[in-house]
């Protein structure tokens, strides 16, 4: 896969939430749960994973959206539809002052409902007209502490299954959006997965007949618990 695609991103994306968990673990020799993890140390954890598998692609934490949406004469005009003081967790440049990518990471998501305004917020994003944004992503982790290794295995899997139908019912004509997880995991006390909402832009289409969906939604990329 060549270094930083979207597919390239969003596969590091998910890489450094389960690094965040791993490298939890290691500092809490397996005694802290992932679901205690602070949103900050995945935040940075992401970060490292793109920088480390999107070079030259720039990492940009924590930086003002407004800002980043003035470096382009594309959308001088945009700013004022984003809220002044709103940071997003991480911008993503590739050569020159143009945003290619947003990602806004979220901890210990149990339903749509922990994410939904997170969603909503980057869907108007991505709907600002003449913006450089290519991709944008809710990424996060699910948790689920004390139970069984087989019932707990089929809550994650229902739990993200109901937040794939939830994208389903995202509207944003011109883009592709989807549930991504890499799989469930079991440690012993604790499933875990890291998944994402992605909202991906795709080449210009015939405009969409009445009755029909905007925005193709797919089933969730999940495997059995391990």
């Amino acid at each position: 896969m060549e270094s930083g695609t979207n597919s390239a991103i969003v596969d590091a994306v998910l890489a450094g939430v389960a690094d965040a968990r791993h490298t939890y673990s290691a500092w809490t020799r397996n005694g802290g749960y992932f679901s205690w993890a602070p949103e900050y140390l995945i935040t940075v954890s992401v970060a490292q994973s793109l920088w480390e598998w999107c070079a030259p692609l720039t990492v940009w934490p924590e930086f003002r959206l407004s800002d980043a949406l003035r470096d382009t004469s594309r959308a001088a005009a945009a700013p004022h539809r984003v809220e002044a003081t709103r940071r997003a967790d991480l911008l993503l440049y590739r050569d020159g002052p143009a945003p290619h990518a947003i990602v806004e990471v979220k901890r210990n998501v149990d339903g749509w409902a922990k994410i939904a305004a997170d969603v909503e917020r980057l869907r108007t994003t991505m709907m600002i007209p003449s913006s450089s944004f290519q991709l944008g992503m809710v990424a996060f982790s699910c948790t689920l502490m004390g139970s069984s290794k087989a019932k707990g295995g089929c809550i994650m899997k229902d739990r993200l299954s109901r937040m794939a139908d939830c994208v389903d019912d995202i509207r944003l004509a011109g883009w592709r959006c989807r549930l991504v997880a890499r799989g469930i995991n079991f440690d012993g006390h604790e499933h875990w997965a890291a998944a994402g909402v992605v909202l991906e832009k795709t080449t210009a289409s015939p405009p969409p007949r009445l009755g029909d969906r905007t925005c193709a939604g797919r089933a969730p990329q999940v495997i059995s618990a391990s």
